[in-house]
């Protein structure tokens, strides 16, 4: 009798956790899809299903690498500025001037792993959420609703991709991303050959001037990995055949 009084109290709290997890994650991808809005206000996504498709599937692949319990969506957005977002809940947006800087699947694969990190390890979503009670603080805690202020709490995440994160999210994502994309099959030497590429751009191409304003430089960003160990990770047997670079080939023509 005792044994199922405390069986039922352990599931109603089981109940209950999963119930706020649930209404933490929705409030999450509420967020996430009124940044994405204010994303594609400014950039529209490239008109171009094939491609879009390519990338989502991709993303797929890698995003179930992280053990998330997000619905991912990626997509290309037409604009020349070199730069990705990754917005709470799962949504995801690569500019297609970063993508026609790449050369590889590999090197797409590690981009995408990237930003699915911050979304994995809620990089922006704690901001968010930090900006929330420090509102709430202010106007001696009065309470607001999740509704009324996801407009306002997309505006402030609007803000952190202006500002950028911290570094240590910038380096974990990069570490992160590394793990994912080599688990899923892929090139972890990628990672360094599209930050030596950005290293390049430094300076030099003023599509790039929010991405460098708002993350850790690309000499610093590769040097954190190489103390992290990449070097050490498994690479792929097989270099990767025609057909993927053809289909890679083909998604970076449809943009």
């Amino acid at each position: 009798m005792m044994i199922g009084k405390y069986m039922n109290l352990a599931l109603a709290g089981i109940a209950a956790c999963i119930s706020l997890t649930a209404l933490a994650q929705t409030d999450e991808e509420k967020v996430g899809k009124a940044a994405a809005a204010q994303v594609l206000g400014a950039a529209p996504l490239v008109a171009a299903d094939p491609a879009q498709q390519y990338v989502n599937v991709l993303g797929q692949v890698l995003s179930a690498q992280s053990g998330g319990i997000y619905k991912w969506h990626f997509g290309v957005i037409k604009s020349d500025a070199i730069n990705a977002f990754a917005m709470p809940g799962g949504y995801i947006l690569l500019s297609s001037g970063l993508l026609k800087t790449l050369e590889s699947e590999d090197e797409l694969a590690f981009i995408l792993a990237h930003e699915v990190a911050h979304v994995s390890r809620r990089h922006h979503y704690q901001v968010v959420q930090r900006q929330r009670l420090a509102d709430q603080a202010a106007k001696g805690l009065q309470a607001v609703t999740q509704d009324s202020d996801t407009a306002k709490l997309a505006q402030a995440s609007g803000q952190i991709y202006a500002r950028g994160l911290d570094k240590g999210a910038e380096f974990e994502s990069d570490r992160l991303g590394v793990e994912y994309m080599t688990r899923a099959g892929y090139d972890p030497v990628a990672a360094i050959n599209v930050l030596e590429k950005l290293q390049r751009f430094k300076g030099n191409d003023p599509r790039a001037e929010l991405l460098f304003s708002t993350h850790p430089s690309p000499a610093e960003r590769l040097d954190m990995l190489l103390q992290s160990g990449i070097d050490k990770l498994p690479r792929p047997t097989e270099k990767p055949n025609a057909a993927r670079q053809a289909r890679f080939q083909k998604f970076i023509q449809a943009i």
